[in-house]
């Protein structure tokens, strides 16, 4: 998109007294150094774990070359809204088109009916602009992974041309009635952006990932530095200094960031090194900017929009269906890498540039009228895959019915809203999820949703036990210390579990449950440490066996290949070891464990299937509301087992 425009997009007669923006080489490497690092991160090459911020170095490019272009004609009186979004239709639509039309024809010969339904809508939102606001909506905890969406790094493109809607129109006020104070509202719009992210960033992390207002303030970064409201350096010492400093700051974050890292302080360093480097080289070429302009940085550079464009639908189905080579090695990822590179190239030569040069000669009628109606046939495209129902008429009835299960809805099984909590909006209902039954045996299942997929099935194995929940996404059993501002919905209910509903109410069992990891061991001993001390019994139900990739699309993909492993080969490795570890740890502890794997897996081999064609799993390690039944009926006979044996240990 416009992170990717150049100083050449527009060619006017500008006053002397206004400065003209000229073409800077080192803008080019610096979109090299922000698309490199996003390729080789989202192949998986090791070494560049941050690599996810180098969308945010764009952000602040674009933000400097065109709102720095939007000043500069405002100010010498040839701005033109039309002028403006016709050059942007030309510079982004026709490469992002093609790409369109090729994912859509791989997604139409390797995608299931569900994916391909979802693949439809993310293509109209994207067509829409609005693939952002689609993915942020979309981006439950039980939504499909990203490798599965080929046209996830659209989100970008949908931040900036929403953007892009609305700041051209904010300058053209501001500079009408407000000259003087233009850049002030400018620089106060940007802080009030970053405010609401940091706000965001405490109460909902997807949306401050994808959403517009709190990521404005990156693309207002440059454009404060554009339009002159950020000073640059003017002296070489300064100049180079700064240059370094800014340098070092975005290395730093793409090979020493993480994922798992605070997001906002990241994208803030990306950002703040982004304008650093930019501003060093603005009154004379810096240290920094002389390395950036080398010619192969350049080069790639030049190719960053179209290779941004291409490399990511190439890796979703390199990934899902081994599209340029087998397997996931390090060739593999290469060879990825090689042809998202050649792919960019010819899109750069033959699509880019020829339609930037129509700029000069076409008219405005002609280029909207032509977006719209590609726009329109986009659109009906999306329309026809959605009305056939994603097409199923591509596979077996028997493969439709396995991969059905992809769009599984688990909100009733496991009670999502009331007893497990998927957002952190949502609130236990304590009288529907933990009410003490005096007439029964009271049972608490504490844990995430690996505790909340089981709940149905110990509820029915049991039906003489009253077992409650009190379960909530990602949050694996512990007694955290929180603050009366905080907002997270797992250390409240945690802070609630152990801190409030145990203390005044009596339970016969807690049965603690989750996607335990190795990290978790440690908070597991405190708990159970804990309710010993209280004189209740802890049951500990270890880890599921998990895939990586979501089962029904393993059993589809067997039965269209005719192979029988493939499930087999792609189980999540160490958790039978993790599993054999916490019986260890949690034995000693004289509590009562009780293995998950193992009712499920046997010789090496786990069920794939409950009965017939229903899966025991419809996603990477949740149950099926059939799969929780019946690995319910086989934990029910487990726990008289192990409750026995660790009573006569107590004894």
């Amino acid at each position: 998109m416009s992170v990717f425009g150049t100083g050449g997009d527009i060619a006017v007669q500008i006053p002397v007294e206004v400065p003209i923006m000229k073409y800077r080489s080192d803008i080019d490497g610096l979109r090299a150094l922000a698309v490199l690092p996003v390729v080789l991160y989202h192949v998986g090459l090791p070494g560049f774990a941050g690599g996810f911020v180098g969308v945010d170095i764009f952000f602040v490019i674009s933000g400097y070359l065109i709102c720095g272009m939007i000043d500069q004609d405002i100010r010498n009186g040839s701005f033109s809204l039309g002028d403006f979004y016709k050059r942007r239709i030309l510079r982004i639509l026709p490469a992002l088109f093609a790409m369109f039309a090729v994912t859509g024809v791989l997604a139409y010969v390797y995608f299931l009916p569900v994916e391909f339904e979802d693949f439809a809508k993310s293509l109209a939102a994207a067509v829409g602009s609005v693939s952002n606001v689609y993915f942020a909506k979309t981006a439950g905890y039980f939504d499909a992974p990203a490798e599965t969406k080929p046209l996830l790094h659209t989100w970008s493109l949908g931040v900036e041309e929403q953007f892009y809607f609305i700041a051209p129109l904010m300058m053209l006020l501001l500079y009408r009635f407000m000259p003087r104070q233009a850049k002030w509202w400018l620089a106060a719009a940007a802080a009030l952006s970053f405010a609401a992210a940091v706000l965001m960033s405490y109460r909902n992390a997807s949306l401050m990932f994808y959403l517009t207002p709190f990521r404005a303030w990156e693309l207002a970064l440059g454009a404060l530095l554009a339009i002159g409201a950020i000073p640059a350096p003017s002296g070489a010492l300064s100049r180079n200094v700064i240059g370094a400093v800014g340098l070092a700051l975005l290395i730093g974050v793409i090979l020493l960031g993480s994922a798992s890292a605070p997001l906002l302080p990241m994208v803030g360093l990306a950002a703040v090194g982004s304008v650093m480097v930019i501003a060093s080289s603005e009154r004379g070429v810096s240290w920094a900017g002389w390395l950036l302009s080398l010619p192969p940085l350049v080069f790639v550079g030049l190719i960053s929009y179209s290779l941004y464009l291409w490399h990511w639908p190439l890796t979703v189905f390199q990934r899902t269906d081994g599209l340029l080579y087998p397997g996931s090695s390090v060739a593999a990822k290469l060879v990825v890498i090689a042809a998202s590179i050649g792919l960019a190239i010819v899109s750069w030569r033959f699509i880019e540039r020829p339609f930037r040069a129509m700029a000069r000669y076409s008219t405005k009628p002609a280029v909207f009228a032509t977006a719209s109606a590609t726009m329109a046939s986009a659109f009906v495209a999306c329309v026809m895959i959605l009305l056939a129902d994603g097409a199923p008429f591509r596979f077996s009835d028997r493969v439709v019915s396995i991969a059905s299960y992809l769009a599984y809805d688990s909100s009733n099984a496991f009670r999502t809203g009331k007893c497990f909590l998927a957002t952190n909006r949502q609130q236990l209902d304590v009288e529907t999820c933990v009410k003490v039954d005096p007439r029964s045996p009271n049972y608490l299942l504490v844990g995430d949703s690996h505790a909340a997929h089981l709940w149905l099935g110990l509820s029915a194995a049991m039906p003489d036990v009253n077992v409650m929940q009190a379960t909530a996404s990602m949050c694996r059993p512990a007694i955290p210390a929180i603050s009366a501002l905080e907002t997270r919905s797992c250390p409240k209910l945690m802070h609630f579990v152990f801190n409030d509903f145990l203390v005044n109410n009596k339970v016969d069992k807690v049965i603690l449950a989750a996607s335990w990891k190795d990290e978790d061991l440690a908070d597991l001993s405190v708990v159970i440490d804990t309710l010993r001390m209280r004189g209740i019994e802890a049951v500990v139900l270890g880890p599921i066996v998990e895939y990586d990739r979501a089962l029904p699309r393993l059993l589809a993909d067997q039965i269209r290949r005719g192979e029988s492993y493939a499930a087999y080969a792609r189980r999540t490795p160490g958790i039978r070891e993790r599993d054999r570890t916490m019986d260890a740890l949690v034995t000693s502890r004289g509590a009562a464990y009780v293995s998950v794997y193992d009712t499920i897996c046997r010789h090496d081999r786990c069920d794939e299937f409950v009965q017939g064609d229903i899966p025991i799993q419809f996603d990477e390690g949740h149950l099926t509301e059939q799969g929780s039944v019946e690995v319910g009926r086989r934990l029910s006979s487990s726990f008289a087992k192990k409750l026995a044996r660790a009573g006569d240990v107590r004894d």
